[in-house]
């Protein structure tokens, strides 16, 4: 049995016209699993947070759009402060032709609007929120236009996306999880964030940023863990003396190997091993 909260349209909206715009904020993001009876429309104004939907977690950041299918469980997630602005448009497609409304199952989970169509995007919602708000005479009318010229700005989008977007993703992945298994494999060398985000053909900042999404945790902590699992392994299964394991897992500095290890497993590598040999 579902346990997610699910929306009615006729709950906060007008049942003669079945249209609702919200902009959320970090502080205002749902961060319960959901479902709506409707569709709606995400499109992040600005900043990054992260998107669950069937177990999967997306990271969106500024000008990624998305459209969540009637009754899919969903919900939102700010990353770590960071400020962030979402346009929420909530519409049932009764209010657009059905042709219109199913160019929507085309941007789920996401796409990444073009810079250029982001200006056509952004006045759409403008237009949408001004009509909303003063509801002057025939606003429905405008705002249904402006909808149906967003679905299908949108849609043209995707598909202009295509399959060579998804192979430019695709090689964006593979070159990071590359640049992984580089780490996990060289973790003797002096390794430099620049170096291996070279090898993932990303900057240094935005390598930086990704891999603290994606890995949990920060380039220079996951190094120094590789370092530490590797010299685990090699005080239990090896006779090499503590300095040599320091050079070997490339810490190259004795003391600092010693304080990372202890941080890490709340004892030095020598009282370590002597722990290990006891045991076994």
């Amino acid at each position: 049995m579902s346990t997610h909260l699910i929306y009615y349209y006729r709950d906060f909206m007008e049942k003669e016209f079945p249209f609702k715009l919200d902009f959320r904020t970090e502080t205002s993001l749902n961060m319960d699993f959901h479902a709506h009876e409707h569709v709606q429309i995400c499109y992040l104004m600005r900043g990054t947070c992260f998107h669950y939907t069937d177990n999967q977690k997306y990271v969106m950041s500024k000008g990624d759009m998305l459209a969540i299918p009637p009754f899919v469980p969903h919900r939102f997630e700010p990353y770590e402060e960071e400020k962030v602005e979402i346009v929420q448009i909530d519409f049932m497609p009764l209010i657009v032709e059905h042709e219109e409304t199913s160019l929507s199952t085309q941007f789920f989970p996401k796409i990444q609007i073009s810079a250029q169509s982001q200006d056509v995007v952004e006045q759409l919602i403008s237009s949408m929120k001004r009509e909303n708000e003063k509801k002057e005479s025939g606003y429905h009318y405008l705002i249904k236009a402006d909808l149906i010229r967003l679905l299908v700005t949108i849609f043209r989008e995707s598909t202009r996306e295509g399959p060579g977007a998804k192979t430019k993703d695709t090689t964006g992945r593979r070159l990071f999880h590359e640049a992984v298994q580089y780490i996990e494999q060289h973790y003797a060398d002096n390794l430099q964030l620049e170096e291996v985000a070279q090898r993932a053909a990303m900057s240094p900042t935005y390598f930086s940023y990704m891999f603290k999404i994606l890995k949990g945790q920060p380039f220079v902590q996951y190094v120094n863990d590789v370092r530490i699992r590797k010299a685990i392994d090699l005080l239990r299964l090896t006779e090499m003396s503590v300095l040599q394991i320091c050079l070997e897992t490339g810490f190259n500095n004795a003391s600092h190997f010693n304080r990372m290890f202890k941080k890490a497993t709340g004892m030095t590598p020598l009282k370590y091993r002597q722990q290990s040999e006891t045991s076994s």
